[in-house]
């Protein structure tokens, strides 16, 4: 995997989060890939427990997430990538709440094995 391959896979993880894309999300996990919210001790194991964590999410009508201005840290020859980047929460058209967080992606066969994600304030992933 090249640092550009590295980077589009975070990439789409981001994008299918952000469109509420169950299916599109599924693509870039492996079957079991591991999800921890580090900074708030919660933990998905499996690409179904990740899917209906966010479905969770999605349907409890709390604001929309839209990550953006990425910095991302690739190093595919060990297996990870390391995004920082800018999360947005927009609810009825205005802003309520924007953080910097980090996650940490573990890579494996050309989709995402695990994620660590380092988030500031409130953990907005449970519901």
């Amino acid at each position: 995997m090249t640092d550009a391959e590295a980077i589009a896979l975070a990439e789409a993880w981001f994008a299918a989060l952000d469109a509420f894309d169950a299916q599109a999300l599924a693509e870039v996990l492996t079957d079991d890939c591991e999800l921890s919210i580090e900074t708030h001790g919660a933990r998905a194991e499996g690409r179904a427990a990740i899917l209906e964590l966010f479905a969770t999410r999605w349907a409890g009508g709390g604001p929309r997430a839209r990550h953006h201005t990425f910095t991302h840290t690739p190093a595919p020859a060990h297996g990870r990538i390391a995004s920082q980047f800018t999360v947005t929460y927009s609810q009825g058209g205005e802003v309520v709440d924007e953080k910097s967080n980090a996650n940490v992606f573990t890579l494996r066969d050309g989709r995402i094995a695990a994620i660590q994600v380092y988030m500031a304030g409130a953990n907005r992933i449970r519901t």
